[in-house]
C-alpha cells in the first residue's frame, strides 16, 4: 500500500505535511518526502486526509456489545448482581464469539486498532479478533468466592493457558494477559495464585482497581486497612505488569506503589460518569509517572466503543474536574490512545508511523464543515473529530476498515446473529 501526499502525526502528536507512506509485509518501510517510484499496489491518495496511529482501547468487555442498554440508571453494585451476571450466566461460547464480531465493527469504523479486553469463553472471543484481523491482549476475569477452591480448577485459568499456548503459533496480534477481576471478586488464594500465574509465564496482569468508593472502603474493612492496591501488592501482583482498569479512588500510598512498579492505569471516562463512580485525577497521576491510557469499558457500561469519545472526554473532564485549563493537553491525551497504550501492550513495535513499525493506522477525512478552519491539528482531533471522520483503519498492513464497508466482516449475519442471541437470552430471564 502506497499512501501519496498526507499530512501525518509524529510520536509527538504534530503534524507533518506532503509525507509519502509506504506499508510492505505489515510494517513502515518508508516514512518520508521522497517521491516514490510507480507503485502497482493499492494507492491512497492524501489530499484532505489525516494519517495518524491507530487508537488502542486498552480495557473492553468486547461481547459485553450484547447487553448495551440492558441496565440503565443503577450503581455499579447493582448494575452488576442485577442485570450484567444474570445475563451473562445465559452466555454461551457463540454468543460472545458473534457479541466480539460486532464489537470489532464499531471499534475499526472508529479508528480502534487493539484493544485489551478481559471476559469469559476467551477462545470464542479469540477467534472472532483474530478472524477479524484485530489485535488483541486477551484475558479471562478470573473470580472466586470459595477460598478452598483450586484456582488451577477454575475454567478460565485452563482457556489462559489453553490460549497462550495457542498464541505461541500465532502471529503476534493475539496475546495473551492473566485476567483477575477485582479484589472484591477473589479470594486471597486466587490472587496469589494469578500473580504467581503471570509471574511464571511472563505476562502482565489485567484488574479492575478502586473503581468506586464502595469498593475502595470495603476493601479496607476486610483487609485490615489495606486498599486494593496496597493488598494486591502484599499478594505479588505488583511483581508483574499490571494493567489496572479505573483507578478513581487512588490514595497517594497508592500512586506511589503504582509508580514504583511501572503499572498501568486505564482511564474509562464515560463509564466512570455514567455509572457514577468518580472522575479519576489522571493529569496528577501521570505527572507522578504512571502510564496512564484509554479505554472505552463495555459497551454495557457507557454504551458504546468509541475511542475517539473517550478522548474528548477525558481531555474535557480532566480540565472541568480540577478547574485547570491546561490539564491534558490534546497531544497528550492522543499520546494516551495512541504510545502510550501499545506501551500498556508491551507492544514495542507499535503506536507510531515510522519506519521498521507495525503498519497500524488511520486515515481520516479532514474536508469536513467541522474540522475546518484548521489552526490545531491536535485539538481539532480531540474536541472536534468525531468517529464518523475515519475513513481507513489498517492493522499489520491490512485494511479492516474503509469507507463503511468491512472487508474482513460478514456484517448483516453478524447483526442478525446478535439480535437472535439476545432475544433467546431475554426470554429466558423473562421467564419465556
Amino acid at each position: 500500500m502506497l499512501i501519496k501526499d498526507i499530512t501525518i502525526l509524529n510520536r509527538e502528536m504534530q503534524p507533518v505535511d506532503h509525507v509519502n507512506v509506504l506499508v510492505e509485509n505489515g510494517r513502515f518501510a518508508y516514512v518520508g518526502r521522497e517521491e516514490l517510484p510507480v507503485y502497482s499496489g493499492t494507492v491512497v491518495d492524501g489530499a484532505n486526509k489525516l494519517m495518524m496511529p491507530g487508537f488502542y482501547n486498552t480495557h473492553c468487555h468486547v461481547p459485553m456489545t450484547l447487553i448495551r442498554g440492558f441496565g440503565e440508571g443503577l450503581s455499579l453494585n447493582d448494575w452488576l448482581t442485577k442485570k450484567m451476571f444474570p445475563f451473562e450466566r445465559e452466555m454461551n461460547g457463540e454468543d460472545c464469539y458473534y457479541g466480539a464480531l460486532l464489537g470489532v465493527m464499531e471499534l475499526a469504523a472508529g479508528g480502534c486498532v487493539s484493544i485489551s479486553d478481559m471476559y469469559f469463553n476467551i477462545m470464542d472471543v479469540a477467534r472472532a479478533l483474530d478472524e477479524a484481523g484485530m489485535k488483541a491482549n486477551i484475558c479471562h476475569g478470573l473470580s472466586s468466592s470459595d477460598p478452598g477452591q483450586r484456582p488451577e480448577s477454575l475454567k478460565g485459568w485452563k482457556d489462559t493457558l489453553a490460549l497462550l499456548e495457542q498464541s505461541k503459533t500465532g502471529d503476534g496480534r493475539i496475546k495473551v494477559d492473566v485476567g483477575l477481576h477485582a479484589e472484591y471478586t477473589s479470594t486471597e488464594p486466587l490472587v496469589r495464585a494469578a500473580a504467581g500465574l503471570a509471574r511464571d509465564h511472563g505476562l502482565a496482569l489485567h484488574t479492575h482497581i478502586s473503581e468506586t468508593r464502595k469498593e475502595h472502603e470495603e476493601c479496607r474493612q476486610r483487609h485490615g486497612g489495606l486498599t486494593p492496591v496496597r493488598y494486591f501488592k502484599a499478594c505479588g501482583v505488583f511483581e508483574n505488569p499490571v494493567l489496572g482498569a479505573h483507578c478513581v479512588w487512588l490514595d497517594e500510598g497508592d500512586r506511589e506503589i503504582m509508580a514504583e512498579s511501572r503499572a498501568t492505569i486505564s482511564h474509562c471516562i464515560s463509564a466512570n460518569l455514567k455509572l457514577a463512580s468518580g472522575i479519576p485525577p489522571v493529569a496528577g497521576y501521570m505527572e507522578q509517572g504512571i502510564n496512564v491510557v484509554i479505554a472505552t469499558d463495555g459497551a454495557a457500561g457507557n454504551n458504546n466503543l468509541n475511542v475517539m469519545e473517550e478522548i474528548h472526554m477525558a481531555a474535557l473532564a480532566a480540565k472541568g474536574a480540577f478547574l485547570n485549563p491546561a490539564a491534558l493537553p490534546p497531544e497528550q491525551v492522543l499520546k494516551m490512545a495512541t504510545v502510550n497504550g501499545a506501551k500498556a501492550q508491551r507492544r514495542e513495535d507499535c503506536g507510531v508511523i515510522e519506519a521498521g513499525f507495525k503498519a497500524d493506522f488511520v486515515i481520516l477525512d479532514m474536508d469536513k464543515p467541522h474540522l475546518t478552519p484548521i489552526h490545531n491539528v491536535a485539538a481539532n482531533l480531540v474536541y472536534s473529530a468525531q468517529a464518523s471522520d475515519v475513513y481507513m483503519t489498517v492493522i499489520d498492513g491490512n485494511t479492516v476498515y474503509k469507507d463503511g464497508q468491512f472487508p474482513t466482516i460478514d456484517c448483516e449475519r453478524v447483526k442478525y446473529e446478535c439480535v437472535k442471541r439476545v432475544n433467546r437470552i431475554c426470554g429466558r430471564l423473562n421467564g419465556r
